[in-house]
């Protein structure tokens, strides 16, 4: 809006609107980029908090953090920013099980827990969402049905077999609860929007009812439409009682 003279917008592949920005404004530019209005305005709401589900003390590994402390509690959503490299995802991969070799104590539910591997961490009810999706997030050969439910693959089988009925089921549920735009569910992943895709790896978490649910840059690389349905579910999370962590580079 303030070094641009003139505007295109695309959407599917057609041109929507296009004119001088003096004559436009940026709700305007995001209701053409998404079809629909989006919310302008600070996105609030008072936690109701729970029992605490994470607490860190004196959790340090170098080189990449030293002396964290912090306490996290059901229901609540907490914000971690800083500049790039600060060690924020690390001190988060460390409570995944990702980073193992760390000093200091770990508690989950008031419980002291060495935690020695990402399976560990989610038997213990921790997810981790990454932040760089195409390279951590989504597997790229797999089609979106199996992308959306690898986590929960071993509740979905049945006699030593995973059932395909069982499967969709889930997976149509996540689906429309979160509102994943898309054709079959065998299409490739990759078919999809960046927002959709990240919803996809929302999904595999949310088939698993996580406890603590740590968000790593959740709206990286997707539109403003996208990222507000994931202010969206971060809220509907916290009023489930799940303790969100949300690391971002913006700090607003």
């Amino acid at each position: 809006m303030e070094i641009c003279d003139k505007y295109v917008v695309l959407r599917d592949g057609n041109m929507v609107s296009a004119g001088n920005v003096k004559d436009t404004s940026i709700a305007a530019l995001s209701h053409d980029m998404v079809g629909h209005d989006v919310r302008m305005d600070a996105l609030e709401q008072r936690a109701a908090r729970g029992g605490e589900v994470l607490r860190l003390e004196d959790l340090t590994l170098e080189p990449s953090y030293r002396h964290i402390n912090m306490q996290v509690y059901a229901g609540e959503v907490l914000g971690v920013t800083g500049l790039l490299g600060d060690g924020r995802s690390e001190v988060f991969r460390t409570v995944f099980g990702d980073m193992n070799k760390y000093s200091g104590r770990i508690f989950l539910s008031g419980k002291e827990t060495a935690i020695r591997s990402i399976q560990h961490a989610m038997q213990l009810g921790v997810g981790y969402v990454p932040r760089n999706r195409k390279e951590n997030a989504i597997i790229k050969d797999m089609d979106i049905l199996d992308n959306g439910t690898i986590i929960t693959m071993k509740q979905l089988r049945r006699f030593g077999l995973i059932s395909k009925l069982r499967q969709r089921a889930a997976f149509n549920k996540q689906k429309e609860d979160l509102r994943i735009k898309m054709g079959k569910p065998s299409d490739p992943i990759g078919s999809l929007s960046g927002g959709n895709q990240q919803k996809v790896v929302l999904a595999k978490w949310l088939m698993a009812k996580p406890k603590l649910l740590v968000l790593d840059n959740p709206t990286q690389g997707v539109d403003v439409g996208a990222k507000e349905e994931i202010y969206d579910i971060i809220l509907q999370l916290a009023g489930q009682g799940v303790a969100v962590v949300v690391l971002s580079n913006e700090a607003q």
